[in-house]
């Protein structure tokens, strides 16, 4: 390498003879005429003329940079890494971390060719996901399996692979050797360059003074779109890593992922059975459905109306707390476990009330609430909504199921003496309609219900059946895909809950195998002897 490096060097002094010959035949010449200290006076002034072009070009320059780091063209080249819609608070928190740290390095010199800048940071972003998790540990970052750590690195590089194969051009032919001869050559080719500026100012400083401001421009342009090449593959590198560390620390990571899909909880396997005991295992894991509302607001009659048949009795006294299954098959509704609560009413407390629930909401994934268009006071369904919404407050690691609020008795508003539905609660033309559209607005304010929270006005009596089909049923399809999350969390938990004592217990018999065999090995080694 040093022999080719001196021989080109003689080549570039061959060829800058003449060159150099010239500079020093027209300065005498210059110099005989008396011109010299003019060209010089001129090549100064044309020089210092062309400055503001040169400043003009790099602020264009500077505006193309900042154009391009705000432009998606990073996430279409390596991929978009964002949250996961299904993440609970706690993993939206932990990537609030994550985000931070990849705006942070994307703007630092990061050394990619030292391992250890690199572990420093990867380590520095497994410990603030890890500390969302783990907040009282000295070293929450080690607070994981081996082998779902192993998974996690092999999910980020088989991810890195990907980007890399598909989007640098020759990634699958030049080796980490050839990058460094290739920057080698650059730098010598750099160097040449500087030499032929050089022979240029004396042969036309005009020329070259334009040529010199062309070059920085786009040398200017080149390192800017290196530089945001580089912040992107940076940025993606981390938020790569933070995605996989959430799923790791938060327990969504699953190295059995077969396994989880062909899992149904205990409680659904329970349920079923009670309400269809000649049904199989269920092929998949339905959807649970927990219908809440006071006493008398028509609890067992919507159910009825779901199923289209008489299912739920319709008691004259109130029920006790004993929550009642019932599998719902039908067109139009995902399969779902309809869980019917007893009802409450305005003498019991908020947290008595939630009490009696509790058990039966961790295993939801939506909430109906029947409310009565008849009652004059909604505080107890306040009061539990509101007990509801504290208690997810409180478990980060879980979502809340979303809430559907049924409006029964709607027939019985003013004019009693009116019933002629389908009625346009958007445009209401009469007074029932208006009636019926001023009622479901007071109980969307009085319970404090979001816009995604639905209020569907229904009657449940079998001769004035109405808005069931098109109403309840595509508010509760309509929530169906935040239910799915809520089901697969869910899900997952008891999974993993299950799975553990059986994959200990597996561990536990292979190591005593491995003990017995090494036993055995002894025992006969000895005995040979």
């Amino acid at each position: 390498m040093k022999h080719l490096k001196t021989s080109w060097l003689v080549l570039l002094g061959l060829v800058a003879v003449p060159y150099v010959l010239l500079v020093v035949a027209g300065s005498i010449w210059l110099w005989d005429k008396g011109l010299l200290l003019w060209w010089v006076a001129v090549s100064v002034g044309l020089t210092l003329a062309s400055w503001p072009v040169m400043r003009w070009l790099r602020a264009r320059s500077d505006a193309r940079r900042r154009a391009a780091a705000s432009s998606a063209s990073g996430d279409r080249l390596f991929g978009d890494v964002s949250p996961d819609p299904g993440w609970p608070p706690r993993a939206r928190q932990a990537w609030d971390a994550v985000e931070a740290i990849a705006r942070r390095v994307q703007h630092e010199n990061l050394p990619l060719d030292r391992p250890d800048a690199i572990w420093k940071v990867v380590y520095e972003v497994m410990d603030a996901v890890a500390r969302q998790y783990h907040p009282n540990v000295d070293e929450p970052a080690w607070e994981m399996p081996l082998p779902e750590m192993l998974g996690t690195v092999e999910r980020v590089a088989r991810d890195l692979r990907k980007v890399f194969s598909e989007n640098v051009p020759a990634a699958h032919i030049l080796t980490i050797g050839d990058l460094g001869r290739i920057k080698r050559l650059a730098d010598g080719i750099r160097q040449f360059n500087i030499l032929y500026r050089l022979v240029s100012v004396g042969l036309n400083p005009v020329s070259a003074a334009i040529s010199a401001v062309r070059d920085t421009a786009s040398d200017d342009l080149w390192s800017t779109s290196t530089e945001d090449l580089r912040q992107w593959a940076v940025g993606f590198c981390v938020r790569k890593v933070g995605w996989y560390a959430i799923e790791l620390y938060s327990g969504r990571q699953v190295v059995d992922e077969a396994a989880l899909r062909a899992f149904q909880s205990p409680e659904s396997i329970r349920d079923a059975a009670r309400a269809q005991a000649a049904r199989q295992r269920l092929a998949e894991e339905p959807f649970r459905v927990l219908v809440l509302g006071q006493v008398k607001s028509g609890k067992s009659s919507l159910v009825n109306a779901l199923f289209g048949e008489p299912r739920a009795a319709v008691d004259v006294l109130p029920r006790t707390s004993h929550v009642e299954p019932y599998l719902l098959q039908r067109d139009g509704i995902p399969r779902a476990i309809i869980l019917d609560t007893a009802g409450y009413d305005e003498a019991g407390e908020a947290a008595d009330m939630f009490a009696g629930i509790e058990p039966q909401v961790l295993q939801s994934d939506l909430v109906l609430v029947v409310v009565s268009a008849l009652l004059a006071s909604r505080a107890a369904d306040r009061r539990l909504l509101d007990e509801l919404r504290a208690f997810f407050r409180g478990q980060p690691d879980r979502l809340m199921p979303p809430v559907v609020v049924a409006l029964t008795h709607v027939d019985e508003l003013r004019p009693l003496s009116e019933w002629e539905p389908p009625y346009d609660l958007a445009r209401p033309t009469g007074p029932k309609a208006e009636n019926i559209r001023d009622a479901a607005r007071t109980v969307q304010e009085e319970l404090a219900l979001t816009a995604a929270e639905a209020v569907v006005p229904v009657c449940l009596k079998p001769e004035r059946l109405y808005n069931v089909e098109e109403g309840l049923a595509a508010a509760v399809f309509h929530a169906i895909p935040e239910a799915q999350r809520v089901k697969y969390l869910r899900c997952l938990r008891q999974f993993r809950e299950g799975s553990y004592w059986q994959r200990l217990w597996q561990q536990a018999l292979g190591a005593g195998r491995v003990l017995l065999t090494a036993g055995a090995d002894w025992a006969s080694r000895k005995l040979g002897r």
